[in-house]
């Protein structure tokens, strides 16, 4: 039996080769992560095994189409954002190559990255409506079996899924449609792989007679409901990723449709003194109001700036931005009915939908600046907007989508809007509603 100290020393000179094999071992990519951005069209975050040098990655990685981009971050945890201002119209090339703090290279890791939204819509059908979905070569891709009538769509803001009621004889039913889809995928497969779409799944077993639906890039679901054996409205809360579980019941009271926070940990509540910020379960207690008439009209990019409409004691309507700290910047007034809003980053570009109030066919888009200047605008005579559809904007293309219908015409269609110019774009296609997929 060997002496106990050569036992002792042989574990030792173990140990030491073992950390000395690991020193010399190549840093590499643990996680690859596309997100939007708010201050950007998109980014990435990156996680490698052992602390990156930040300055060799910026200066041997690549991107085709070349994109102005900057990495942000240090050590291990690291993130690549886009800052072009030009629209991004393809899937780009990435190859990620660097040197850790030792010196040591990292393999290239060659990607194909596209994170453009992709464009989903109500479609109807014979015998109903049915989810459709367009592809990147344009054609239309069916993600669910034809249903009655489709009445609401919120797809998860992580792009995993897509929440979905639909009205049949005995009330409204609630569901989730799983999805498979990733914004990256290695540039060594044959071809980018397609959506995929799971099996419908029941989130609430009992006929609802109403449900309003928020989620935010975490991918977490809200949703407000009643149904005829309760008499009351109950708010549920999935979490990201736990839409298989049982919810969780936020005790809330509110006045109207609640709204995640985009970034997640909180939610905006309508009170009858105003809009109240509340936390989500797991932070701690907070209630914060902002009181008077307003109505949350849209969220922009950067953290805790969003749009309010406000109503005067007059019917007369205001457009504000919101920032943390700040009292609400008034940027429009007018007796105009706000059909909807969006704005690119902190606001620095708004447009608003209006229509007139005597005369609801005359419709007109306005791009307004941080001054409540505007810049541009566009008469939308011709069309009629499909009621309670909102206008999304899209930071990679530099792009709004509305739903609107051509005059005299039974079906509208997804259109299109360049922010350069505001000119529309119709899309061929008969449709109920259109709106943004984010990408997974």
């Amino acid at each position: 039996m060997k002496p106990l100290p050569l036992l002792l020393a042989g574990g030792v000179l173990l140990a030491a080769l073992q950390q000395q094999l690991l020193l010399r071992r190549p840093p590499r990519l643990l996680d690859l992560v596309s997100s939007s951005a708010s201050s950007g069209p998109a980014a990435l975050s990156l996680r490698f095994s052992r602390p990156m040098n930040r300055a060799s990655l910026a200066a041997l990685s690549s991107l085709n189409p070349t994109a102005p981009h900057q990495w942000l971050g240090s050590g291990d945890a690291l993130r690549l954002l886009l800052t072009s201002q030009q629209p991004i119209h393809s899937a780009m090339a990435l190859v990620i190559r660097g040197r850790d703090q030792r010196g040591l290279t990292l393999p290239p890791q060659r990607w194909r990255w596209d994170p453009r939204p992709r464009l989903l819509a109500v479609v109807p059908v014979d015998q109903g409506e049915q989810l459709q979905l367009q592809q990147r070569d344009g054609r239309w891709q069916p993600l669910t079996p034809v249903l009655e009538q489709i009445t609401a769509v919120q797809p998860l803001g992580n792009g995993t899924g897509i929440a979905l009621t639909t009205r049949e004889a005995e009330g409204e039913r609630l569901w989730l449609l799983p999805l498979q889809q990733s914004a990256l995928q290695p540039q060594t497969a044959a071809k980018p792989e397609a959506v995929q779409a799971g099996r419908l799944q029941a989130l609430l077993p009992e006929p609802l007679i109403f449900a309003h639906l928020s989620s935010n890039r975490r991918g977490d679901l809200l949703v407000q409901w009643s149904a005829r054996a309760l008499g009351r409205s109950i708010t549920s809360f999935w979490a990201e990723g736990q839409q298989s579980a049982r919810p969780e019941q936020l005790n809330l009271e509110a006045s109207g449709p609640m709204q995640l926070l985009p970034e997640g940990a909180a939610l905006v509540v309508p009170e009858i003194e105003g809009l109240s910020l509340r936390n989500l379960p797991g932070k701690p207690q907070r209630r914060q109001l902002l009181p008077g008439s307003r109505d949350l009209s849209s969220f922009c990019p950067v953290s805790g700036r969003a749009l309010l409409v406000r109503h005067w004691p007059d019917f007369r309507r205001s457009l504000e931005l919101v920032e943390p700290g700040l009292a609400p910047r008034q940027l429009w007034l007018g007796q105009d009915a706000v059909l909807s809003s969006a704005c690119d980053r902190g606001g620095e570009r708004v447009w608003l939908l209006l229509s007139h109030w005597r005369n609801a066919q005359h419709t007109r888009l306005l791009e307004l600046n941080r001054q409540g200047q505007i810049v541009r605008e566009r008469d939308l005579s011709g069309w009629e907007v499909e009621p309670g559809v909102p206008m999304a904007y899209d930071p990679t293309r530099q792009q709004l989508l509305l739903t609107l219908r051509p005059q005299g015409h039974p079906e509208a269609q997804p259109v299109l809007i360049p922010v350069r110019d505001l000119t529309l774009q119709p899309v061929q296609k008969g449709v109920r509603q259109s709106l943004w997929l984010p990408p997974g």
